[in-house]
């Protein structure tokens, strides 16, 4: 009896020492799995926090430069002498020859920006100028809700002034210039410079008001990882500070009101996920704030992996930092059950073939009794089954987490998208024109004689080159829906949605004339002392519409635009 047991049990002990050693291998691979997945989910989301910091930076030193060289204009500084003196001396200043002359000059100069309204301020906090005589002889409203940045600003600085709401009487700009103001409450953000008198003396300040939804808000929207992430900032106090990409969802969630939007989302912590139905048992005012608020307002940008619950109760991952520059809070987050799709789907499947393997080996094992030499060879085979299987299983994970590296699509040049964003944004144009019966337009730019631009100036200043013509081209693009990439080389190209062949062409002819205005220096060109580009386009709808005959059009068109002379726009026509 002894004898047999024995018999048996050898049969048994191997299987079940094999199951337990593929149960520690699997739970020690998963573990390595989840602790990867989140580092590279972070470093994704640190990577994508600091490019939009980049944006934010680069974006508000463009509006400061922008505004610097208005302050620096002696005919905008004479005039806001005059209106000092008018003011000291208590004179009327509404509607004079001066303010006129300073708003017609202001207006003229910074037109091209999309603001809201400009502000000329005295030393005493008083408004001396706008564009709407409600605002003139009242406090400024930045003295209100930001006053220790704007005590900055008189002290010589050029601050980028972050988002409040404006809840004082504004003027209705339906109304004639002195009717009567109502209140409106609308969110803004202000770019502040000093104006300085010839003694270097600060004697007032210029502040203008921006739009916080257009580029500050845009910048945001576009840098998140997948389809739950968001980028959002926020202020000391935790208030959200651009619009949420979730708002309507808060809505009928009753986080906020129909009416509400920008500045009305505190980054707080509801205790459960709101959008799920989970109903806080504190008022929205007592909600601590998120792990992520509190850390980044404390100035701790410590790399934190865990999970914790977003400002609307969802599970997260996110990174955060303080810029001190802007004088704001950045996060980026993405919901963790997304993140983490990848490592879920491979727990999954490691516990099915674990299972799988399981029965197969508990089955066999009463086969061994008999047929010993067969189930050896059997869980052999069995054995190097689940080791593929782990194998593939870690090489798609690895091939998940490396798209998710794949994250910036920018020519590290020019800071353009690249050929790769090109091509992927070409084809979901094509498709939105089809659907939307609209044609679809494109153009390719060519910097003319750029070979001996670059073997008489060098590489480096061709560097530079590409730079500015790559900046201007995005300048002239007002249109969120047109695209430009870096295709390669000194080669542009533009992609215009809803835009038929003169659209574009005037658009191009537009891009040519402000390149060549950039002057810069070609002595080697054949065609002029400055660099100059030829532009092919080419237009496109319906059924005509293709990837391969709207480029093969638009660079039939730019050979033609070199063959003409260069320096100029060819729409392309068939013969």
């Amino acid at each position: 009896m002894n004898l047999v047991k024995i018999n048996i049990t050898r049969p048994i002990l191997f299987p079940l020492l094999f199951l337990g050693i593929v149960f520690i291998s699997m739970s020690i691979a998963l573990l390595y799995i989840e602790e990867n997945s989140k580092k590279n989910v972070h470093s994704a989301l640190d990577i994508v926090l600091h490019i939009t910091e980049e944006a934010l930076l680069r974006w508000s030193e463009s509006q400061l430069d922008n505004l610097s060289r208005t302050v620096n204009d002696q005919q905008v500084v004479s005039l806001t002498e005059k209106l000092l003196f008018e003011h000291d001396n208590r004179q009327n200043v509404f509607d004079t020859p001066t303010l006129k002359e300073l708003r017609t000059l202001v207006t003229e100069k910074i037109n091209h920006h999309r603001n809201l309204d400009f502000f000329i301020i005295a030393p005493d906090r008083i408004n001396i100028a706008s564009r709407h005589n409600a605002n003139i002889g009242r406090v400024n409203i930045i003295v209100k809700h930001r006053k220790a940045l704007l005590d900055r600003v008189f002290l010589g600085e050029s601050l980028f002034i972050p988002t409040f709401n404006i809840d004082d009487p504004v003027p209705d700009n339906n109304l004639p210039m002195m009717s009567s103001v109502f209140l409106h409450k609308q969110p803004a953000v202000f770019v502040a410079s000093p104006i300085l008198d010839a003694s270097g003396t600060v004697i007032a300040v210029l502040a203008l008001q921006l739009d916080p939804s257009d580029d500050f808000t845009r910048i945001m929207a576009i840098s998140r990882i997948g389809q739950t992430g968001q980028t959002y900032a926020f202020d000391h106090n935790g208030l959200l500070l651009t619009k949420s990409r979730f708002g309507e969802r808060l809505k009928l969630a009753n986080v906020i009101t129909q009416d509400e939007g920008v500045l009305s989302i505190y980054v707080t912590d509801p205790g459960g996920n709101v959008l799920d139905g989970f109903v806080p048992k504190t008022s929205i005012d007592k909600w601590p704030l998120t792990l992520m608020a509190e850390r980044a307002i404390s100035g701790d940008e410590t790399p934190y992996e865990g999970v914790y619950r977003d400002y609307r109760g969802v599970p997260v991952f996110g990174a955060w930092l303080w810029s001190s520059t802007l004088d704001i809070g950045i996060a980026t987050e993405v919901s963790a059950k997304e993140a983490l799709r990848g490592y879920t789907f491979t727990k999954l499947s490691l516990s099915l073939i674990f299972i799988l393997i399981s029965l197969l080996t508990l089955g066999l094992v009463f086969l061994l009794v008999q047929f010993q030499e067969k189930e050896k060879q059997a869980l052999k085979e069995h054995t190097a089954q689940l080791e593929q299987a782990v194998l593939e299983a870690r090489s798609e994970l690895e091939q998940a987490n490396e798209n998710l590296r794949a994250l910036s699509e920018t020519d590290p040049l020019t800071q353009l998208a690249n050929r790769r964003l090109y091509e992927h944004r070409l084809a979901g144009k094509i498709a939105f024109a089809k659907r939307a019966l609209q044609p679809l337009s494109l153009m390719i730019i060519d910097i003319d004689y750029f070979k001996p631009f670059n073997d008489n100036y060098g590489h480096k200043q061709g560097d530079i080159t590409l730079k500015n013509v790559a900046q201007s081209i995005a300048h002239t693009l007002t249109r969120t829906t047109d695209f430009v990439a870096r295709y390669g080389g000194e080669e542009f190209v533009v992609l215009m949605s809803s835009t038929d062949a003169n659209g574009a062409y005037r658009l191009a002819e537009k891009i040519r004339a402000d390149i060549e205005q950039l002057a810069l220096e070609h002595k080697y060109s054949k065609i002029k002392n400055v660099v100059t580009v030829s532009i092919g386009v080419s237009s496109l709808m319906n059924e005509a519409l293709n990837e391969t005959d709207l480029f093969k059009q638009a660079d039939t068109a730019l050979y033609q635009a070199k063959a003409n002379g260069r320096n100029q726009v060819v729409i392309y026509e068939d013969d």
